[in-house]
């Protein structure tokens, strides 16, 4: 595992300014953000099961409070705890897609609701699979990302650039956006599939 403090000697070494610790620890976090953000990577799919309070045909779930680095809604499905069966997936929907072609609500859909993801369902459940992407830890105790693991200088070349961005170094900032497209260009071609070609 790559730690922050290895990212953060790397961009020091690039920037040969090591007293810049605020503004590279800054650039490095904002810079791990951006890479897992350059795309939906199946890397970032957390996946958690949940419990409701009661078994109900429409439920209504704070997914922040269950998963606060979340960052999009991926899948939901049915879950017999019962029977330990994973069962159907739910349809994902924009909230302005639950009515049918008749004006009807639609069932076994469901969407997200500012903080809330909306279910409703066609049976009672009260147990749920959710997958979502999710967002890196970029706490400077908890740093935790699979592109810093993987393919560190999509990281570093950012921050680097961002670094010379603040202290007003344009061109050396100019010349390291070209590196930072080459690597997420490199983290697109490698890190979108889980299987190789």
């Amino acid at each position: 595992m790559t730690t922050l403090a290895e990212i953060l000697a790397e961009v020091y070494t690039l920037t040969n300014r090591p007293d810049l610790v605020a503004e590279t620890t800054l650039a490095v976090k904002s810079a791990t953000l951006k890479a897992h953000m350059t795309d939906f990577y199946s890397k970032d799919i957390h996946e958690t099961r949940i419990t409701t309070d009661t078994a109900d045909y429409i439920q209504g779930i704070d997914y922040i409070s269950i998963i606060s680095n979340f960052r999009s809604l991926k899948y939901v499905r049915k879950y017999d705890l019962a029977n330990a069966e994973v069962g159907a997936f739910l349809e994902v929907l924009e909230p302005e897609e639950i009515l049918d072609s008749y004006g009807k609500d639609k069932t076994d859909v469901c969407y997200i609701a500012g903080s809330i993801l909306e279910i409703k369902s066609s049976t009672e459940i009260d147990n749920l699979i959710l997958g979502c992407y999710v967002l890196p830890i970029i706490t400077t105790a908890g740093y935790a990302s699979w592109v810093a693991d993987l393919y560190p200088y999509a990281i570093i070349t950012e921050a680097a650039r961002v670094v010379f961005k603040t202290i007003g170094y344009d061109e050396q900032s100019a010349s390291f956006e070209r590196l930072v497209a080459e690597q997420y260009a490199l983290l697109r071609m490698s890190a979108l599939s889980d299987v190789g070609y």
